[in-house]
């Protein structure tokens, strides 16, 4: 015997039905007259759901956040490869003794470590909380110059941690921050480049870095890419592969809705109105205002139905 789900006349925003209606599962949703806002439903059971008179539609707020969050750090990055160029030209050596150098910034694992730690600081709140914890500790330790030596290690050994945890972050679960990163590392390399060639007249080096620019471009891209999934989940509810045999859309306001790959066999769409949805291939829109118009005015599905 089928699980009911009772979900009706709720409002959902930016959440994941998927591990809760899991295929096998002997479950039976009721969304009726809910609103539902760039949810995901990919892969789920959804066969005999009801979803008549829900609003489904994308969460406008969310999709423009996304897309400034995108926008604020590939800008971002320009300014932050250069203060890393700059800044990375001192490298500490011995105790206390500084040797400037125009490609510290390579060389320098503290500003890999800083840089990382940083990114998987603005991917997590509670992360965030540690990072500053740990800064608040460094600045107290200060007044004792033993303490800070302690305190100095410990820090650099938890920020190397939240590094790679950056890293996770950044290529597991699409953190932007990451991508504005290796941005940082594309600029410091252009400026690394461009400082061989002209200042340094150093030729192969200059041919060096500009070659080592396109390297992290690409890793930029593809964090920029994992998090660009998000910000197309975040513009549609997605049916995606759901098994949607035997459901109701009765007089459902469907809006920015992604159906591809999904089983539609026997969906009941009787008033359901449509707007920049996806459909699998064969549905076309003449089927679809057919398939929206009553069996009873409409005897020409009962007919394709025989026929077929």
């Amino acid at each position: 015997m089928d699980t009911y789900v009772n979900y009706r006349y709720r409002d959902f925003q930016n959440q994941s039905f998927q591990n809760e209606f899991r295929k096998g599962e002997e479950k039976k949703a009721d969304f009726t007259g809910s609103r539902l806002k760039s949810c995901d439903f990919r892969g789920a059971n959804l066969a005999g759901a009801d979803f008549s008179e829900t609003a489904i539609a994308r969460d406008d707020q969310n999709f423009q956040k996304q897309i400034r969050q995108m926008s604020l750090h590939t800008i971002l990055g320009i300014p932050l490869g250069s203060a890393a160029w700059f800044f990375g030209q001192l490298i500490f050596v011995g105790c206390g003794g500084e040797l400037a150098n125009p490609y510290g910034w390579l060389s320098n694992p503290f500003v890999w470590i800083f840089a990382f730690a940083t990114a998987a600081a603005m991917s997590q709140r509670r992360l965030f909380n540690i990072y500053m914890g740990l800064i608040g500790l460094m600045v107290i330790a200060s007044i004792n110059s033993t303490a800070l030596t302690v305190v100095g290690i410990g820090v650099m050994i938890a920020a190397f941690v939240m590094s790679l945890c950056g890293l996770y972050l950044g290529y597991k679960k699409g953190a932007i921050a990451v991508g504005m990163v290796w941005i940082a590392v594309g600029v410091s390399s252009a400026i690394s480049a461009g400082y061989s060639w002209i200042k340094l007249h150093e030729h192969y080096y200059a041919i060096l870095f500009a070659v080592l620019a396109i390297f992290p471009a690409i890793l930029a891209t593809k964090a920029f890419n994992l998090h660009f999934a998000k910000v197309k989940m975040a513009a549609k509810t997605s049916f995606r592969g759901a098994d949607l045999e035997n459901a109701r859309f009765v007089n459902a306001d469907l809006e920015n809705c992604d159906f591809l790959d999904a089983n539609l066999q026997g969906v009941d769409w009787y008033g359901a109105t449509f707007k920049n949805c996806k459909f699998p291939k064969g549905f076309s829109m003449d089927g679809n205002e057919a398939i929206a118009k009553h069996p009873e005015i409409n005897p020409e599905i009962e007919k394709s139905a025989v026929t077929s």
